[in-house]
């Protein structure tokens, strides 16, 4: 607004300068007409409030209208965060249009063949993106893309899948990495090197007076000292992988997975846009991970594993660990995922 504000002021000025000046200061007045006039159409698009109706016919714009036909893809592109600690940032509305369609608008630059703008970001909408997610699961189908198309050709969005009927109820993978054994084995060290540090300084106070400085006897005091110490960090990290020990859950209501030592992450069927298991995105370990494409809006403070063309992707790694391994993995994912998960090389 403030450019459309300047030119069209500043080609005013020279407007009205020109009435009385000479002919080449007359001349820079007539050019500054056209000026006026690019100067006047910013105001009025600024001044003209975003607009955005998804329904069964379209997209309706506040400058555009764009029957389904004429939209190739739409989607929810995120961005990174700026580091760990801040809130990732709300997505932006993409829009591919079919061959020879245009907004008026400029083009947004990408690598592929396609016309793709930037309609809003979402930060700036009076709704929320699960709204607008929820909108765009209804009325625009297989449009609508939440995966890349590299892990899976765009379809609609599954509002109700396999997973309530599936027999059996929930079923729980716990991998057993030797956590419990470690620590067994790590506390007899911890209380070994603790009973050595307490011999060893109890016999130092009771005979101090037939120690001197030549005696030596304060290398084993800190030998058995920081073994004592060392050990019992290393109990306290065996205990809590054991405590905490790798996990995936699947049943009715989601996936749970759990990394070793770490927080169990729930997603809900219905925040789940695909599931795959197979190598990592863009990794090159081989072994296979389970990765939850999540839809826009949910898990919006989480951050994601992985971004790849804008969408978000959460990583249990190396189910091979878990007992059974893939093999028994996949038979109830697919049971419970349905359509919503793919198989990746």
């Amino acid at each position: 607004m403030g450019w459309g504000i300047v030119l069209v002021t500043g080609a005013l000025v020279w407007l009205s300068a020109s009435r009385s000046a000479e002919p080449g200061q007359a001349l820079l007045g007539v050019l500054s007409v056209p000026v006026a006039g690019y100067g006047w159409t910013q105001l009025r698009r600024v001044r003209r409030p975003f607009r955005l109706r998804i329904d069964a016919h379209g997209l309706t714009l506040h400058d555009a209208m764009l029957s389904w036909e004429q939209i190739r893809a739409v989607s929810l592109w995120h961005e990174k965060a700026a580091d760990s600690d801040t809130t990732p940032p709300p997505p932006r509305l993409l829009l591919w249009t079919v061959p020879g369609v245009t907004l008026p608008r400029r083009q947004d630059r990408s690598l592929d063949a396609w016309n793709r703008y930037t309609l809003v970001n979402c930060a700036d909408l009076d709704q929320s993106v699960g709204r607008l997610t929820a909108a765009l699961a209804e009325y625009a189908g297989d449009r609508f893309e939440t995966a890349p198309r590299a892990v899976r050709p765009p379809i609609p969005v599954t509002v109700a899948g396999p997973e309530l009927s599936v027999p059996g109820g929930e079923r729980s993978f716990t991998a057993d990495l030797g956590d419990g054994r470690r620590t067994r084995v790590r506390t007899v060290w911890a209380l070994s090197f603790s009973a050595l540090f307490v011999s060893v300084y109890l016999y130092v106070i009771f005979n101090h007076d037939r120690l001197d400085g030549e005696s030596g006897i304060g290398i084993p005091i800190t030998v058995s000292m920081l073994g004592t110490l060392i050990c019992w960090i290393q109990v306290r990290f065996a205990y809590v992988r054991w405590r905490k020990p790798m996990e995936l859950r699947i049943g009715a209501t989601g996936i749970g997975m759990r990394e070793v030592a770490g927080e169990e992450r729930f997603f809900r069927w219905a925040q789940i846009a695909t599931v795959t298991v197979g190598r990592q995105p863009r990794g090159l370990d081989p072994h296979p991970s389970l990765t939850v494409w999540v839809l826009p809006g949910a898990h919006a403070s989480a951050h994601p594993e992985h971004l790849m063309d804008g969408h978000r992707a959460y990583v249990l790694d190396r189910i091979d660990r878990l007992p059974g391994g893939a093999e028994a993995v996949v038979p109830v994912l697919r049971a419970y995922a349905g359509e919503r998960y793919v198989e990746t090389a």
